[in-house]
């Protein structure tokens, strides 16, 4: 079945930087905050921190001192640390939802996020570890956070929702911003005498273009489908068929690293339009199908439900959330924490003060799509294209 790109609507992943956090263990600095029955970790309110440094770090100069600046007019410190404040405040805020609504965590959802917790800790654990931040804490702060967040979302705007999108919307959607294609592509590049690839000479290019145009006539008359060309050249260059079929938006085939003619050429096509398309290294046999013909399809998956969705509301939704969360109110803090664990924690490990933030994709990311505190990338569980190889 095809399937639709994913979309983010999670926190920053903040890259932490080395830092060796002193002092010994206190049992008083173990929580950050509590709101009902629930105790946040110090180690999230942490990285909610490492979160805001480096949103405040993005809206100033790489030249300055981050903690020197301003930030919407106000200082950088106290910026920083309100940031951190609304995240918490989110977190709560999106559990409350939860209850609200009649929603649990199960034991699929605790797996998903200890899947997803370890994907990251692969790459960031014992960075995250120097500042103080435990696998536990990043697993609430920052995979259960999002698990909830998404399954939130989805009961407000899916089908029965208090915010339910009608299934009108979802297809004209589809209709108006995806592309329904099939191609298959024939490297540019050959391999000479001494197994190195090299690029085909003009010669072997317009030789190979004569080729496909011939397919192309053949599937506009109807004598052969795109699959049956494809299999019928791999057997020609004695290859795999590189035939492959799709449904995405510009942003989900940029996010695929679809060349830059490929997206061209798809949206400057008709539906039922043929073309021999030439990128930097392949050149393309493309087929723009119908796209109303897959919207039922497309539509009985819950995932691709969700992407559209989010596609369509989550920057509404994340919106009502940060505003929730700045008038929120009952959360009782642990100011030993706030007073121990400050912005200049992450200044210090850095030769100007400044910080980059990690562009991740996983199980759970892919495009990056940015929204007040769910901002970057990793992403709802939902669907990529089945089995599509970039073109480039």
């Amino acid at each position: 079945m095809k399937r639709i790109a994913k979309i983010t609507v999670a926190l920053l992943l903040a890259v932490a930087m080395c830092f060796s956090l002193a002092g010994c263990y206190d049992e008083d600095l173990n929580w950050s905050a509590k709101y009902d029955d629930t105790e946040l970790p110090a180690g999230a309110y942490i990285y909610y921190l490492s979160i805001a440094y480096n949103e405040a770090a993005s809206k100033v100069s790489t030249e300055d001192e981050v903690l020197k600046c301003e930030i919407d007019g106000t200082p950088a410190e106290t910026w920083i640390k309100n940031r951190a404040d609304e995240y918490v405040n989110q977190y709560f805020y999106i559990q409350n939802e939860m209850k609200r609504l009649g929603l649990e965590m199960t034991d699929e959802d605790y797996s998903t996020c200890l899947q997803t917790t370890e994907s990251y800790w692969n790459y960031f654990g014992t960075s995250f570890e120097k500042f103080g931040i435990a696998k536990t804490s990043f697993d609430i702060a920052y995979s259960q956070y999002n698990r909830m967040y998404l399954k939130v979302f989805n009961a407000l705007y899916g089908e029965g929702g208090e915010n339910e999108v009608p299934e009108s919307e979802l297809r004209q959607h589809i209709e108006d911003d995806y592309y329904d294609y099939e191609y298959f592509s024939a490297p540019l590049t050959k391999t000479d005498d001494d197994n190195k690839s090299v690029d085909l000479t003009d010669e072997e290019k317009a030789d190979l273009k004569e080729t496909l145009e011939k397919y192309k006539t053949k599937i506009e008359s109807g004598a052969m489908t795109v699959n049956d060309a494809a299999t019928d050249y791999a057997l020609k260059v004695q290859q795999d068929s590189t035939y492959q079929t799709g449904i995405k938006d510009e942003n989900g085939m940029q996010s695929s690293y679809m060349p830059d003619a490929f997206i061209s050429a798809i949206k400057e096509m008709n539906e039922g339009d043929v073309e021999v398309v030439e990128s930097t290294k392949y050149m393309i046999v493309l087929h723009r199908l119908p796209i109303k013909e897959d919207e039922d399809t497309l539509l009985e998956s819950s995932d691709n439900r969700s992407q559209l969705l989010l596609e369509l509301k989550n920057t509404e939704y994340a919106d009502a959330v940060s505003a929730a969360a700045q008038s929120f109110e009952g959360v009782e803090w642990n100011q030993k924490v706030l007073n121990r664990y400050k912005p200049s924690m992450f200044a210090d490990a850095t030769k100007n003060g400044t910080s980059s933030v990690a562009s991740e994709s996983g199980d759970e990311s892919a495009s990056s799509e940015e929204s007040s505190a769910e901002s970057s990338e990793t992403s709802s569980e939902t669907s990529e294209t089945s089995s599509e190889s970039s073109a480039e």
